[in-house]
């Protein structure tokens, strides 16, 4: 579910449900009561209620549609970025507030975003189009490094 960044996997299968045109979803499951709680949500066939709309609608506008969804398919680095690393990091601080958890976290990484070389590698290799190296520079501006 978006790499992690969507919290509310019941409402998201949910919506996903409600579209007649889905026959099929594959969400990722770590264990047996994930699995228990996804068929939850896709045996519900109520109408979604204008609260989960509207929280939704919210979750949507703080993710927009650049955001890393951790698949790594813009790995190796060719000079050892951990992409969605940075990136989670990143989310921590701007989407939970968690700015001294993220900081204590991201300074541990070895290879930080300040050391992005702009070759553009991990960009041809991301299948969500990313503009990576744009956002590993405002990574870097924010964690400072």
């Amino acid at each position: 579910l978006a790499g992690g960044a969507i919290e509310d996997g019941r409402l998201a299968l949910r919506f996903v449900c409600a579209n007649p045109d889905v026959t099929v979803v594959i969400p990722g499951m770590y264990d047996v009561s994930e699995i228990e709680k996804n068929m939850e949500a896709v045996e519900d066939r109520s109408a979604l209620t204008a609260e989960e709309l509207e929280a939704m609608e919210k979750v949507r506008k703080q993710l927009g549609t650049n955001f890393c969804r951790r698949c790594n398919y813009c790995q190796p680095c060719t000079v050892g970025i951990n992409i969605s690393g940075c990136f989670l990091f990143q989310g921590y601080l701007d989407r939970y507030g968690l700015e001294d958890w993220a900081k204590d976290r991201y300074g541990a990484m070895a290879v930080k975003a300040g050391a992005c070389v702009e070759c553009g590698a991990c960009e041809t290799r991301c299948p969500y189009n990313l503009p990576i190296r744009q956002m590993l520079k405002k990574c870097a501006e924010e964690f400072g490094a």
